[in-house]
């Protein structure tokens, strides 16, 4: 079938129509530059592309395109292809804008020298062998692209990206975890009394946010405390309305479900909630 442009994204990246009449993207070096809507796709240039059906996702990821650059988008998108090819995955297309937005940002963090330990590393290594080999794939593609070798602690978190694209059933830890979410949504929001914009990028983060410190509330895993003076400071005179939000969530999840957040807990909401304020 003879693919043509439906929609221009970037110089990268396009939108057309697969053989079911559904729009698909392509990406691939230069397909939409000097292009028109209607020019013939040459299929030879295409390097990736998939299906995002939800508005939404298709929002979030026009915002990857214009925010990460391209070599990060192909990265995760090798990712993604092994994690299909080698082990047969059947993946949620959240994938596509959760682990690219994942990486960069890992990689941003190890430039400025923050490591963000991941505390359920071995139980991730014992309970889900599979998607820790895919984390550790992206670890060597990270590292044959970009010169960096980050740490079997981000293989762990990306590990439970799929986990979570996997897993689409609502299961009943599934429905409590929705309805946690929802609670510390709903409080967040009465708190801060700020509009955010569902389909945003930061607010996608935020979300991913709440419903990984969900899991860890149920599950009841904790960060190891690793202090962070210097960020604690900067958010009490930066965001002190965010801070004392974050206060507030914690102390009702120890109430509620009884589990007692620890201080960097604390603080990696309060950043989201700040990050979420200035979107």
């Amino acid at each position: 079938m003879k693919m043509v442009i439906k929609q221009i994204l970037n110089t990268n990246a396009v939108i057309s129509n697969d053989e079911n009449g559904q729009d698909v993207l392509l990406l691939g070096s230069g397909l939409g530059f000097k292009s028109r809507i209607g020019d013939a796709i040459d299929q030879e240039r295409v390097e990736k592309q998939f299906i995002l059906k939800d508005k939404n996702h298709k929002s979030q990821f026009r915002e990857i395109l214009d925010t990460v650059p391209q070599e990060y988008i192909m990265v995760a998108e090798d990712v993604i292809d092994f994690a299909v090819q080698v082990f047969d995955m059947t993946l949620n297309e959240t994938i596509h804008i959760s682990l690219v937005d994942h990486i960069y940002h890992a990689v941003e963090n190890f430039q400025q020298g923050l490591v963000v330990p991941n505390s359920i590393l071995h139980d991730i290594i014992r309970f889900y062998p599979d998607e820790y080999k895919v984390g550790q794939k992206m670890l060597d593609l990270i590292e044959s692209k970009f010169g960096y070798r980050l740490s079997n602690d981000e293989a762990g978190f990306v590990a439970m990206h799929f986990v979570t694209a996997r897993h689409n059933q609502i299961s009943g830890n599934a429905k409590k975890m929705i309805v946690m979410v929802s609670e510390l949504n709903d409080l967040i929001m009465s708190e801060l009394n700020f509009q955010v914009k569902e389909d945003s990028l930061p607010y996608y983060r935020y979300m991913t946010h709440l419903k990984f410190f969900a899991q860890r509330v149920m599950k009841k895993y904790y960060y190891k405390e690793h202090g962070g003076a210097r960020m604690l400071e900067e958010l009490l005179r930066n965001y002190p309305d965010e801070y004392r939000c974050s206060q507030k969530v914690c102390q009702y999840i120890e109430d509620k479900y009884h589990y007692k957040a620890g201080h960097d807990e604390l603080v990696y909401l309060a950043v989201h909630l700040s990050q979420l304020k200035n979107s």
